[in-house]
């Protein structure tokens, strides 16, 4: 077996919009992690330049693990090395885009059956029927610049001031993380077990993270066998009606009884101290098997690529 060429393209967090957590540790474990049948390479993203996008090409597979470069977000790497024909890991630009776009996020998931909070119009709020509510970037990352407030306190200077907010009741009730990844066989895609994101005291305003306190990891919790399919089911069929490849993680709220979907990661950070890989790990799915499933299902889908094209030819 001809071994593969495999570079790990990936940004440090000082040069990532969002601060992800890419660092010199977290690269030697993707190293260590590279499954046999790949020589692994590393190269830190340098810049939106042909001479740049001529080095990746010599590789067999960008593995794509920047999430920015200065202003420019993760979806826009992925515009460009997709605009250069270079091949990588993670799902396509129009995927994220549409991932990412929480004003949008509604209609997709309704087309599927999903729930999401619902988005009032700020001049709505005063006379809506919510009591307490929590404001969003369109387009930000996940848990970033987020804003709770109450009906009887809404800062309209702050939120006219901010660029392209979204506003959603707050939810009350629990939160819980969820990956996606291929199955052993990289035939399709399964959820992990949901992780719940719990604040540290019994406080009801939360969010993962410290914006609003400091919140525990809880892998053990006590979600019923019931709710915790429905939310599986939930999240994997939102994964494939965003066409979203490799790998996902999205962050879901129980309140009320009902399932919520929140948002939506389509690229997991994959340090060890994240939230995709702590999952993975306490299922016995280690970072290397995880890499191997990634890789094997992109061969697949490019397999399947490949024979529709000849099919389409000889038509």
């Amino acid at each position: 077996m001809t071994t593969k060429r495999l570079i790990y393209l990936y940004s440090d967090s000082s040069f990532t919009p969002w601060k992800e957590n890419i660092f010199a540790r977290t690269v030697a474990n993707f190293l260590a992690s590279t499954p046999e049948e790949y020589y692994p390479y590393v190269t830190h993203f340098v810049g939106f330049t042909s001479e740049f996008a001529n080095f990746l090409k010599q590789f067999d597979i960008v593995f794509n693990v920047c999430y920015g470069f200065g202003d420019e977000g993760q979806h826009d790497i992925v515009r460009w090395l997709e605009d250069n024909g270079i091949k990588h890991t993670a799902s396509n630009y129009q995927s994220q885009i549409l991932a990412k776009d929480k004003l949008h996020l509604p209609e997709v998931c309704a087309k599927v059956g999903v729930p999401t909070p619902a988005i009032i119009p700020l001049s709505e709020i005063s006379t809506s029927n919510f009591t307490r509510f929590i404001a969003k970037p369109r387009f930000g990352s996940l848990h970033q610049n987020m804003l709770v407030f109450d009906k009887e306190s809404i800062p309209y200077q702050q939120l006219l001031e901010k660029d392209e907010m979204i506003i959603q009741p707050y939810l009350s009730g629990r939160e819980f993380t969820v990956g996606v990844i291929p199955n052993e066989e990289a035939s399709d895609y399964i959820c992990l077990n949901p992780l719940e994101i719990r604040p540290d005291d019994e406080r009801e305003v939360y969010i993962a993270g410290q914006q609003y306190g400091r919140t525990e990891k809880v892998l053990n919790h006590d979600l019923d066998a019931e709710t915790c399919q429905a939310m599986q089911e939930m999240v994997l069929r939102v994964h494939h009606a965003l066409g979203l490849r490799g790998m996902s993680r999205t962050d879901v709220r129980v309140s009320d009884g009902k399932i919520y979907i929140l948002d939506i990661n389509t690229m997991p950070n994959l340090d060890s101290n994240s939230f995709l890989p702590f999952i993975a790990q306490h299922q016995g799915i280690s970072l290397q098997e995880i890499f191997r499933r990634i890789l094997l299902r992109l061969e697949k889908e490019e397999q399947v690529k490949e024979q529709s094209l000849a099919i389409s030819e000889c038509i």
